[in-house]
């Protein structure tokens, strides 16, 4: 699988772009603040059909703008396939085509085109933050499994509405709380899915990541991942009634908080050297790299669950390495299929004689 042609209308900097892509790769080089990271966003806005940074549609809209398109031309198998995703800032509505045809969920582009992106910025926010290690992990899995999306969708609609009943109706639940009974039901159903597909996951990534980091860090921890949460230890056939006995147990501290507090939303994903976690006591140099350890991890991870090689996309994946680490994650990344990456150190660090063609913004 790889991407042949991106182009982009009012997205983030870009009023009018189009940017060729050769099937092996391509570096693109040039100064911060030229939107050499908005153009790796948008080719995972494909994948994803929204920003990997978390932005809200309508803050991606050019400057002076009212909608931004992102197209792209796929080749999986030697099949074409064009992508769009367009958001309207006035109708404040957001639109997926597959080669011309409008899809019935947005979620459905999902799939479609497999990507990883691995980001400088997201080292401090992904490893720090427990939401986004989960929503790590959450878009990884649902990149080659649609039915966990679906359960994603279900779990956080059904999540929404037992905690708005928990907010509103919190003196009526403290005398009768049977009303909270079917969205525990539904919530534990949902939630249950959710948990088996990360641990599965997790137990496929963790020795791929740890060989990964062994080969990029010249320190000698060993890299793990470990998974916390309500049911994360219970049997696979038994996470339904653990997490719906969780639920009940309690009742009484979620009624008089007006929030949910347990499932698959309150677990934890954590990066750990030796046993001791990275967000805590890593260095910058070692939380990067237990980061990029893990992206290279999922790129095999889709591959094996999708048949297709994804796109791997390295923004400024090379500062604050020295040349020889840099080297190192140049000679890792020439295993993969095609690469888009960008930096700012040319010809600091001599791209131009390897694979890559080099674009200058």
């Amino acid at each position: 699988m790889h991407l042949s042609r991106l182009k982009l209308t009012d997205y983030r900097n870009f009023d009018r772009t189009t940017v060729e892509l050769p099937v092996e790769g391509i570096a693109i080089s040039g100064q911060n603040g030229r939107g050499k990271s908005n153009l790796l966003e948008a080719i995972f806005f494909l994948a994803i059909a929204k920003s990997a940074r978390g932005a809200q549609d309508r803050d991606v809209v050019r400057w002076g703008a009212q909608s931004f398109v992102v197209e792209g031309s796929i080749i999986r198998q030697d099949v074409p396939i064009e992508l769009r995703v367009a958001f309207d800032s006035q109708q404040q509505k957001k639109k997926a085509f597959v080669d011309g045809e409008p899809l019935p969920r947005v979620s459905g582009i999902v799939g479609q085109f497999n990507a990883v992106l691995f980001s400088p910025e997201d080292v401090d926010l992904v490893l720090r933050t427990p939401a986004e290690r989960r929503r790590l992990l959450d878009i990884l899995i649902s990149q080659s499994n649609p039915s966990h999306l679906s359960d994603l969708e279900t779990y956080r609609r059904v999540l929404a509405q037992r905690n708005r009943l928990l907010k509103d109706e919190g003196h009526r639940l403290r005398v009768d709380s049977s009303q909270l009974d079917a969205w525990d039901s539904q919530l534990a159903e949902a939630g249950a899915r959710i948990v088996s597909d990360r641990l599965a996951t997790l137990s496929f990534i963790e020795a791929r990541a740890c060989s990964f980091y062994q080969r990029i860090s010249s320190e000698a921890q060993a890299l793990s991942l470990a998974y916390r949460g309500a049911v994360a230890s219970s049997a696979a056939d038994a996470r339904f009634s653990d997490l719906l006995d969780a639920l009940r147990s309690r009742r009484e501290d979620e009624i008089r908080l007006g929030h949910t507090l347990s499932g698959p939303h309150r677990d934890h994903l954590v990066f750990q050297l030796d046993g001791r976690p990275v967000h805590k006591f890593g260095s910058k140099g070692q939380m990067k790299s237990a980061l990029l350890s893990w992206k290279l991890a999922e790129a095999v991870y889709l591959e094996a669950h999708t048949g297709h090689q994804p796109v791997l996309l390295m923004d400024d994946v090379f500062s604050e390495l020295d040349a020889s680490r840099a080297s190192s994650v140049l000679e890792l990344v020439d295993d993969f299929g095609q690469v888009v990456l960008t930096t700012a150190r040319d010809p600091d660090l001599d791209i131009r004689e390897g694979r890559y063609g080099v674009v200058d913004l």
